[in-house]
């Protein structure tokens, strides 16, 4: 039995901060892009997020990448 991965839906994800909560730790917001190609590189999507941080009012904590995938038995 093999099972084979296919990626359905790519979406990039750039967390940014957004004050402070009560106990003094950083409060962060995301912003989510989707509809990315699912063959892009990593390092191009790393650096459209910087990019696209870059634009931001507020400091970018990380930015994240997210595969939505179906398992499939071939």
């Amino acid at each position: 039995m093999t099972i084979n991965q296919q990626l359905i839906k790519r979406s990039l994800v750039i967390n940014v901060e957004d004050g402070v909560n009560a106990d003094g730790s950083t409060r962060t917001k995301s912003r989510t892009y989707s509809e990315i190609k699912e063959d892009s590189a990593v390092e191009s999507l790393y650096e459209a997020g910087n990019a696209l941080a870059g634009l931001m009012a507020n400091n970018m904590v990380n930015i994240m990448l997210n595969d939505r995938s179906e398992l499939v038995e071939e």
